[in-house]
C-alpha cells in the first residue's frame, strides 16, 4: 500500500501548469464493440478541420470546456493518431480533472464525431471507418470501449505523474451522438459508453420505420430489429400488438435536442434512465470542509444523501395517417413523426415538471411541494422586498447554482418594469450574453407552464426525470378499415418528481 504524504496543497490554485498529453484517437487498432470489430482507417482525419474542437468531461456540453483549439488545445494528426496537448484553466474544474488524471482515476477518452464514410465486412462483422466528416468534441470519460490509447497529467518538469505501478494504456471510444436522455453516447455500431444499445445500429433505424410503412426489410435489417426487439423489451409497454418497437437512439436525440431551443425547466432538471421503483441516492450540499492542520488526523465525512424512487407512469399519443403515408421516404417519415412526439410526449413531460398532479402522472414542483410559511412569500406591493426575502428563504447549501424561474408574462408585466429605492432595475441582462437575463445576478428561466404570478427560486437541478425505456410506437391499420388510415400509437414511461423539496422557494405576485 502506498504510503500517504503530508504536504500542504492550495485547492484555490495551481503551482504548475495544468497540462495534459494524450491520444484520443488510435488508427488500424480493431476494437471489439458489441459483436463487431471496429478499425479507424489511417486517412479517417485527412482534411478535417480540427480547429474550435472543445475538450470536455463525459461528453458534458453544457460544461465549460477545459480547452479549445487551436489556443489551449493542440491537436496533431500523427502516424499513430490523434494526439492532444491541453492546457488546463486554473479554476475548481481544471484543477479537480488534473487531479483525478494525476491520481488515474479518470483515465479513458472519447470523441464525438460524424462519418464520412466507411466500410463493412459481413464475413468477419467489421467496420471500416474511412473517412470522418467532422469531429465536434473530444472528451475525458469515466468509461470507454477502445484500449489502445493514453492520457497523461504532465508537471513542471514534462514528467509524467501517474500512481505508482499503474500502466500508461488508456482508452477512447468513438461516438456519433450523445443521447441526452440515457446519458450515453453512441457509435453507429450501437455500442455505448457503458453499454450495448442496438437502437443505435443505422440497420435498426431503417427497419423501425419500413415496419411501420410496411415496407419489406433486408436480411441485415430484420436482425437488427430482432436483435433490439429482444434486448430492449418492448414488452415493459401494454402493447395492443405484436407490432410494438422502440423509437431509434438517432430520432430520441432529435426529438430532446429539438426541446432545447424552447427553453424551460426541461434543460434545467436533472434526467434519468434507471429501471422504475429503482431508489436512486442523490447527494445533498454538505457542511464546508475544515480547514487541516499539518500532522493533524483529518475526520471522515459521510455524504448526505436523499433516495428518490421513480414508478412507471404511461404516457399515450395516437396518430392517424392514411394509408397514403406507405409511399413517404424513411426521412419524411421520420421527421413527421419526431415532430409529432416532441409536441406531444415530451411537452406533456415539460408541462408535469410545474402541473403534474402526482395522480397517474408525474409530480410537479407546485403539488409536490408542500408550501408554507418556510418556504414560500406572497407580496402585493413591494416586489423587490419580496424578491429579496425569497433569496433569504433557500437555505445556504443550494444557493450556488440556483436560478428564477417563472413565466413569461410575469417577467415583463411584474419583474421587468422593478425598480430598486435608488432607481436601479432589478432585472439585467448579462453583458456577455444577451439572452441571459438576471435577477439579483441569478439567472431567470422562462417557462410558461408557470401561472402567471407564481416566480419559483431554487436549484433545479433537484427535480428529477426519468425515462426507463425510451419510447415505443406500435401500428394498427383495423381502426382504419373504412377510412383507409393508419393508426399510430406511441407510448412513453415515465415519472418526475422533486428530489429534494428543501431546494426550492415560491414567491407569488
Amino acid at each position: 500500500m502506498r504510503q500517504m504524504q503530508t504536504r500542504a496543497y492550495d485547492i484555490r490554485a495551481a503551482t504548475t501548469p495544468l497540462t495534459l498529453e494524450g491520444v484520443a484517437v488510435v488508427f488500424n487498432e480493431p476494437a471489439r464493440i458489441g459483436e463487431y470489430t471496429e478499425v479507424i482507417a489511417r486517412s479517417a482525419l485527412d482534411g478535417v478541420d480540427l480547429a474550435d474542437i472543445a475538450l470536455l468531461t463525459n461528453h458534458d456540453g453544457a460544461s465549460i470546456p477545459l480547452a479549445r483549439s487551436p489556443k489551449t488545445l493542440t491537436l496533431t494528426v500523427t502516424e499513430r493518431g490523434l494526439e492532444m496537448r491541453a492546457e488546463l484553466p486554473d479554476t475548481e474544474q481544471g484543477r479537480a480533472v488534473y487531479e483525478a488524471v494525476r491520481r488515474g482515476d479518470l483515465s479513458q477518452m472519447s470523441f464525438a464525431f460524424d462519418i464520412g464514410e466507411q466500410e463493412f465486412d459481413e464475413v468477419t462483422k467489421t467496420r471500416t471507418i474511412i473517412a470522418i466528416r467532422k469531429v465536434y468534441e473530444i472528451s475525458i470519460v469515466n468509461f470507454a470501449a477502445y484500449t489502445q490509447t493514453a492520457v497523461q497529467a504532465r508537471g513542471s518538469h514534462e514528467n509524467t505523474l501517474t500512481r505508482p505501478g499503474a500502466e500508461a494504456t488508456q482508452e477512447v471510444t468513438t461516438v456519433e451522438r450523445f443521447n441526452p436522455i440515457e446519458s450515453a453516447v453512441f457509435d453507429h455500431t450501437g455500442k455505448g459508453v457503458t453499454n450495448h444499445d442496438p437502437l443505435a445500429a443505422p440497420e435498426y433505424r431503417t427497419a423501425f420505420y419500413k415496419t411501420l410503412l410496411g415496407q419489406t426489410l433486408t436480411e441485415a435489417e430484420t436482425r437488427a430489429y430482432n436483435a433490439a426487439r429482444a434486448e430492449r423489451r418492448a414488452d415493459a409497454f401494454n402493447t395492443l400488438t405484436n407490432s410494438a418497437a422502440i423509437v431509434p437512439t438517432h430520432t430520441l436525440n432529435e426529438i430532446i435536442a429539438g426541446l432545447h431551443p424552447q427553453g424551460g425547466l426541461w434543460n434545467e432538471v436533472r434526467h434519468f434512465n434507471v429501471p422504475s421503483n429503482l431508489a436512486v441516492p442523490v447527494g445533498t450540499p454538505a457542511d464546508p470542509a475544515e480547514w487541516h492542520i499539518e500532522g493533524m488526523p483529518v475526520d471522515r465525512v459521510s455524504l448526505t444523501t436523499t433516495n428518490v424512487t421513480f414508478t412507471g407512469f404511461e404516457l399515450i399519443k395516437i396518430i392517424s395517417l392514411s394509408a397514403a403515408a406507405k409511399r413517404m421516404t424513411i426521412s419524411a417519415f421520420e421527421n413527421y413523426i419526431t415532430q409529432e412526439l416532441r409536441a406531444s410526449i415530451m411537452v406533456a413531460i415539460d408541462a408535469a415538471i410545474v402541473n403534474g398532479t402526482g395522480s397517474g402522472q408525474p409530480q410537479g414542483l407546485l403539488s409536490g411541494i408542500t408550501w408554507d410559511t418556510d418556504n414560500s412569500l406572497a407580496v402585493t406591493t413591494n416586489l423587490v422586498d419580496g424578491i429579496l426575502g425569497t433569496i433569504a428563504l433557500l437555505p445556504a447549501g443550494y444557493a450556488n447554482g440556483a436560478k428564477f424561474a417563472m413565466a413569461n408574462a410575469t417577467l415583463f408585466s411584474s419583474v421587468y418594469p422593478t425598480k430598486t429605492a435608488a432607481g436601479d432595475l432589478v432585472f439585467t441582462q448579462d453583458a456577455q450574453n444577451g439572452s441571459v437575463r438576471r435577477l439579483f445576478g441569478f439567472e431567470i428561466v422562462i417557462d410558461d407552464h408557470i401561472p402567471v404570478g407564481t416566480i419559483l427560486f431554487g436549484n433545479f437541478r433537484y427535480y428529477g426525470i426519468n425515462m426507463p425505456e425510451g419510447i415505443a410506437i406500435e401500428s394498427s391499420r383495423e381502426s382504419g378499415f373504412t377510412s383507409g388510415l393508419i393508426d399510430y400509437r406511441a407510448l412513453c414511461i415515465a415519472d418526475a418528481k422533486p428530489i429534494v423539496p428543501a431546494a426550492f422557494v415560491k414567491l407569488t405576485v
